[in-house]
């Protein structure tokens, strides 16, 4: 009976004590995993930030939760960065593109567009989350925009912009939709201004050629006709009827011949042998093989100055070929008792060579053409000289070729030819000796286009 009472009156605290300890263990367990879960809680707000991701750790009672979480962070982590890539390969393919790129919502907000369309519609601020209206007021952009958000099918339609220059654009507008309803378009914006351009030039050079030949075709198939016919009777007759004939068919010869010139510097298939070459030297050897040309005009052609002038890089036979074209169409335009000068200056590395003659002149508006294939300012004078309409482009690619640039000049009277070449220097910098100028052009005399 004592041994009980004892017990009963020390169990009551005992009780109470453990009671308490396990009140407290429990609520410490309870805060503990509170923290845990806060931290798992924490961890999971980081996927798919811009946050570095730590492992959780697997010990403890959350420790299959901190499993998955691990796994959730790191198939969201390796989709992010696919999709990172994805996007910056799609930006790079969207830089690198030539033609501009276009896309706007079903409600003509623009929400992306590339470098290039930026170039074709001259835009510098910011454009994206923009209204299509606010880009460009163009109505067929706007008009087409409506018909293909309408009918929810592709277009392709060719535009005429004047932004930057006028330029012409063919478009391709692709609608984009999900699940049957439309979200957008995506339009491409192919430039075709050179397109175009080199299609004329294509059917303004057949017509051309096709003119060019029929001219003299026609004329020796009606004097030949004419002396079958029983002209072989008049003698005198007959004999001018057979220059003419002769005098045409020469002039077919030389069109042809500046035809397949032409058609191998365009190519490229024309091979250079660049040496050290006196203009002055050159340029006196082409006034000696014109000088019957120039004398039957009374005209004076003068090559003083170009003495004193550097060596050039260039071909001979190339060089020679430039002089002969520029110094003959000179003459051509040239009337009787003028003259043609030739001038030399140094610009840098560069040799400018002009020849110039005292002729009427060419007016504004044709001098960014003369270079161009069968154009003539005076069509009818130049037929009657005995051009093809190639010279002056065949000296524009023969000086490309070799590095240079042409340009020509007139204010009314006179027209001033002139083209650059590059300047050669000996190592101790002086000229060579002339003698040695007339041994490098000998080599050349009958280098040809070839």
């Amino acid at each position: 009976m004592y041994y009980l009472t004892v017990d009963l009156r020390f169990a009551v605290p005992l009780a109470l004590a453990l009671l308490l300890s396990l009140v407290l263990y429990e609520l410490r367990c309870r805060a503990a995993r509170v923290r845990t879960l806060r931290h798992l809680a924490d961890a999971a707000a980081r996927i798919g930030t811009e946050d570095s991701w730590t492992r959780l750790s697997r010990e403890g009672d959350t420790g299959d939760l901190a499993a998955v979480l691990n796994e959730i962070a790191f198939r969201v982590d390796r989709d992010l960065e696919r999709t990172r890539t994805e996007k910056n390969r799609l930006n790079a393919i969207l830089r690198g593109m030539g033609e501009g790129i276009l896309v706007a919502d079903a409600d003509g907000t623009v929400t992306l567009v590339n470098p290039a369309f930026r170039t074709l519609f001259a835009l510098t601020a910011e454009v994206e989350g923009r209204p299509l209206i606010d880009i460009s007021r163009h109505p067929g952009l706007h008009d087409t925009f409506r018909q293909v958000t309408g009918t929810g099918t592709e277009r392709v339609e060719e535009l005429l912009l004047t932004s930057g220059g006028e330029r012409i654009v063919l478009t391709h507008w692709v609608p984009l939709t999900e699940t049957g309803t439309l979200q957008g378009v995506v339009v491409v914006f192919h430039d075709i201004t050179e397109i175009r351009r080199l299609e004329n030039i294509r059917k303004d050079f057949v017509a051309n050629v096709s003119h060019e030949l029929r001219t003299p075709i026609t004329i020796i198939k009606g004097y030949a006709e004419t002396l079958a016919s029983g002209g072989l009777e008049n003698q005198g007759q007959a004999t001018r009827f057979v220059s003419i004939i002769a005098t045409h068919a020469e002039r077919l010869a030389t069109l042809v011949d500046d035809l397949l010139t032409l058609s191998r510097l365009e190519s490229g298939n024309v091979s250079l042998e660049v040496k050290s070459v006196p203009v002055e030297v050159v340029a006196g050897r082409v006034a000696s093989l014109l000088e019957q040309k120039s004398q039957a005009k009374q005209i004076l052609v003068d090559v003083s100055g170009l003495a004193g002038t550097p060596l050039v890089l260039a071909d001979p036979g190339r060089l020679e070929q430039i002089l002969v074209n520029l110094l003959d169409n000179a003459i051509k335009y040239t009337p009787s008792g003028g003259a043609v000068t030739f001038s030399a200056a140094c610009e840098g590395n560069l040799v400018r060579i002009g020849v110039h003659d005292t002729g009427m002149g060419i007016a504004t508006r044709d001098l960014p053409r003369v270079f161009e294939r069968f154009y003539r300012a005076d069509k009818g004078r130049s037929r009657d000289e005995g051009g093809t309409g190639l010279g002056l482009s065949i000296v524009k690619h023969l000086v490309q070729m070799q590095g240079g640039s042409v340009s020509v000049e007139s204010s009314g009277r006179g027209t001033s030819f002139f083209f650059t070449l590059k300047r050669a220097l000996t190592l101790s910098g002086e000229k060579r000796p002339l003698h040695e100028d007339l041994s490098i052009l000998q080599q050349s005399r009958d280098v040809g286009i070839g």
